[in-house]
């Protein structure tokens, strides 16, 4: 952290002098220059102590020649704006590299060893995902402090689980990443006096793809192989939306807009730390979920992406109520298309809410063993039926605010994962009891 901060003061200045600077657009939400030496910074002050800590093999030094290779390309990219086929070629050399190098042992994954996937298949599913995850991570650098926070949140939980399966390695690389992150921030922070640039964005998306797949795939741990997924989260979610609306509007899926989930809640009147923190929380709710859910079956983990990325669109699709007025009191009616996307939004919320008061009934109903004290979590999730009863009663007509609408949504993903465990363990009972009165040692 302090070798970040140490070197910023220097870096901003010469970036200055040489006009490296990201200049404002309609797409962009500074209005003044702002210099891109962020990201210099941040791959400086991870790459320092790894090279005191490390002890050096072919896997560190193929990871490091990447890193090397990324941090050359963001530099390049930060003055020329390179085009995206130029950087996906240099992103694929790297990635190879890395693979190439063992820091990824193929022939160690749980899906070589078990003989579940091809060893090509296995190859093609790490090489998309580290490559996914680091443009993602780029394309979510929209606002002061956004990627760098996200990645922060990411990298602290990759941190946690690698400590719990004792692996060092992943461990300093964690905590290199971690102190640079945390000195940006101190600049990056709204308003930001520098940004990381692609240099930044790159490097962390690299090292979130690479860290979280080599965390998981092993096959000596038992954590879930979709994980990722989660640990990762909102970057994920984000890219693909935004590809998939490209797509539908029949645009290139690498043309910038303003489709993005920051873009969403500043176009629905959220201010600018209001966006970050909203962002933040759903991020939380992603890596949380990963933590609670890393023994979980692989379809376990997608559906609580799935049901995450639902609370994710649904936030970013929802106007705060003072904008809306605003905009009506200014004399700018609301179109068809819009009054009819607001009756969708608001008969979704309204299905969304019949569901969760279904799951908190069965929950409360079919819980068996899921803590020490069962009859508390029972007692809860009662208390949280009758709430939601009292509320859709008596406050139907007044509309949920974007942090009540948040809390229904992370109580649907706890109802579902307390039931899920609970019918789990319910049927694990029944089978046994049922095998204990069919055998013949029973009596």
């Amino acid at each position: 952290m302090f070798t970040a901060i140490i070197l910023i003061p220097p870096l901003t200045y010469v970036y200055n002098k040489l006009n490296l600077v990201d200049i404002p657009s309609p797409r962009k939400v500074h209005t003044v220059p702002v210099p891109r030496v962020g990201g210099v910074a941040i791959v400086i002050a991870t790459v320092i102590p790894i090279i005191g800590w490390m002890q050096f093999d072919l896997p560190i030094i193929g990871m490091l020649l990447g890193v090397v290779i990324l941090f050359v390309l963001g530099v390049i990219d930060d003055a020329k704006n390179l085009t995206y086929k130029s950087k996906f070629l240099v992103q694929i050399a790297a990635i190879i590299l890395v693979l190439k190098a063992g820091f990824i042992d193929i022939n160690a994954s749980h899906f070589a060893v078990n003989e579940i996937i091809p060893y090509v298949i296995i190859l093609s599913l790490y090489f998309i995902f580290i490559l996914g995850v680091t443009n993602a991570v780029n394309l979510a650098d929209g606002l002061d402090g956004l990627a760098g926070g996200e990645a922060l949140l990411s990298f602290c939980i990759i941190g946690l689980l690698a400590y719990e399966i004792n692996n060092l390695t992943i461990i300093l690389f964690v905590l290199a990443i971690i102190g640079s992150v945390f000195g940006f921030l101190r600049f990056n922070t709204y308003p930001a006096k520098i940004f990381m640039g692609d240099t930044g964005s790159l490097f962390l998306g690299f090292m979130l793809g690479v860290l979280s797949v080599a965390l998981t795939y092993t096959a000596d741990n038992a954590y879930a192989k979709t994980l990722p997924l989660l640990l990762v989260g909102l970057p994920i979610f984000d890219t693909l939306m935004v590809m998939f609306i490209r797509i539908y509007n029949k645009q290139s899926p690498f043309n910038a807009d303003r489709n993005h989930l920051h873009h969403k809640l500043l176009d629905n009147g959220y201010k600018h730390y209001q966006s970050v923190l909203i962002i933040y929380f759903i991020q939380s709710i992603y890596i949380l979920a990963a933590y609670f859910m890393r023994y979980e079956t692989e379809l376990n983990v997608i559906i609580a992406f799935l049901l995450i990325s639902t609370l994710a669109y649904f936030v970013g699709n929802t106007r705060r109520k003072s904008a809306l007025k605003k905009r009506l009191i200014s004399g700018n009616e609301l179109t068809i298309v819009s009054q009819i996307r607001s009756k969708i939004t608001i008969n979704s919320e309204k299905i969304f809410s019949l569901l969760a008061l279904l799951l908190f009934v069965y929950a409360a109903l079919s819980i068996t063993k899921i803590s020490t004290n069962e009859l508390d979590v029972m007692l809860l999730l009662v208390g949280i039926t009758v709430l939601a009863i009292i509320g859709m009663i008596f406050y139907v007509k007044r509309p949920c605010t974007w942090l009540e609408r948040i809390a229904i949504h992370v109580m649907i993903v706890l109802s579902i994962y307390f039931s899920t465990s609970s019918l789990e363990s319910s049927l694990i009972n029944n089978i046994n009891f049922q095998y204990k009165l069919i055998s013949p040692t029973y009596f």
